[in-house]
């Protein structure tokens, strides 16, 4: 199921440490939707958008996976927006129990949910474009 194990300390360790990698994992691919979607805007070659970061410092297998779904319209769930939602839920739970500021799992959870609402609940988390999408066909550019 995995390459390894990390120790992550007594419980519940293991579940927050999963919830910071997930908050990582959500505000980072929804970065890449609405940088995708301002490179598709602005009339760039995606296949050479994606090749880019691919080779870039900020690339990783999931960076370079869901940037060839997003150039390839390839929505076919491997984490859908409705289970990318709950975990942002729960994510923003621990946050507050904590007192912890989450300002752009904030952003990311308003996105997701609006990606819900808009009938992509079982798409890829990567359908977050359809949101961005949906806002700049509105004018809602804020």
């Amino acid at each position: 199921m995995c390459s390894g194990t990390v120790p992550c300390g007594p419980v519940p360790g293991a579940l927050l440490m999963k919830l910071a990698v997930n908050l990582f994992l959500i505000t980072m691919v929804s970065g890449l939707a609405e940088a995708t979607h301002f490179a598709a805007r602005h009339g760039l070659d995606l296949e050479t958008f994606a090749r880019v970061l691919g080779a870039g410092p900020m690339a990783s297998d999931v960076s370079r996976a869901k940037a060839s779904k997003l150039v390839e319209g390839d929505f076919a769930a491997q984490a859908a927006i409705a289970d990318v939602l709950k975990n942002n839920r729960l994510i923003a739970d621990a946050a507050r129990e904590r007192g912890v500021a989450a300002p752009l799992l904030d952003v990311c959870h308003a996105l997701f949910a609006e990606t819900l609402r808009l009938g992509h609940g079982g798409l890829d988390m990567v359908a977050v474009i359809r949101a961005i999408e949906a806002r700049t066909e509105r004018g809602q550019t804020w």
